[in-house]
């Protein structure tokens, strides 16, 4: 565990980190391994308060499978964020919802902008080359 990684996190966030339930990660961030506070960040709709809080809509409703809904909050959460330490995610995340959605060629542009800014050999440019590879596999 590095824990000037989850210092970065949890300044760009502003979220406690909890280390007895982060320090078992080896530097990925996992959505709901730290408690929110308040933000103040007035740029962003009042409904979710804070980065953290939109991320963790969007990731709760990928989880249930709602890929429509989770897009448009990733989308959003991409287009308030762009300096985001967890962008890679995000992005990630935004392209699985839009190749679950059926929107193939959207998907593809942004797992391509994932590899293109972070590389193959980033784990998440890894698995966004692996999505690659599947859409072009698909008959």
């Amino acid at each position: 565990m590095f824990p000037w990684k989850w210092a970065r996190v949890k300044a760009q966030l502003r979220l406690p980190v909890v280390l007895g339930v982060c320090g078992a990660l080896s530097g990925a961030f996992v959505a709901g391994c730290a408690l929110l506070t308040p933000d103040e960040d007035a740029s962003l709709p009042a409904q979710y308060g804070s980065a953290s809080a939109l991320y963790d809509k969007a990731m709760a409703y990928y989880q249930r499978g709602q890929y429509a809904r989770a897009r448009d909050l990733f989308h959003t959460y991409v287009g308030q964020y762009p300096d985001s330490l967890v962008l890679r995610v995000a992005l990630y995340y935004l392209g699985h919802c839009y190749q679950m959605t059926g929107d193939t060629k959207e998907a593809l542009a942004l797992y391509n902008r994932i590899v293109t800014s972070y590389g193959d050999q980033d784990f998440w440019g890894a698995q966004a080359m692996l999505r690659i590879k599947q859409i072009k596999d698909q008959p």
